[in-house]
């Protein structure tokens, strides 16, 4: 039996019946990580999920995709912004 690496979940799941995962989610992760790395993104983030459930109940285009990638750069962004954080604060206490 196949044993699916970490690079082969990140472009293809299960339950994608279309076939473009990989690149609806490598396109939703820079909109991710500009909404994790400003701490005051809250309305952006609202925003995004807003049209997202807005698209998917008209188009019917399965925006768990997009949910995906914009939470993995989520994800990225916060590590970011927390990053430079702390190199801002080691910078001031040296």
């Amino acid at each position: 039996m196949y044993q699916r690496n970490w690079i082969d979940k990140l472009i293809k799941h299960d339950r994608d019946k279309v076939g473009d995962f990989g690149s609806r989610v490598m396109l939703h992760i820079p909109i991710g990580v500009y909404m994790g790395f400003f701490p005051l993104s809250r309305g952006l983030r609202e925003l995004f999920l807003r049209y997202e459930e807005s698209e998917d109940k008209w188009v019917k285009d399965e925006a768990w995709k997009d949910y995906a990638g914009a939470m993995v750069g989520y994800v990225i962004g916060r590590a970011m912004m927390w990053l430079v954080i702390a190199l801002i604060i080691i910078e001031v206490m040296k």
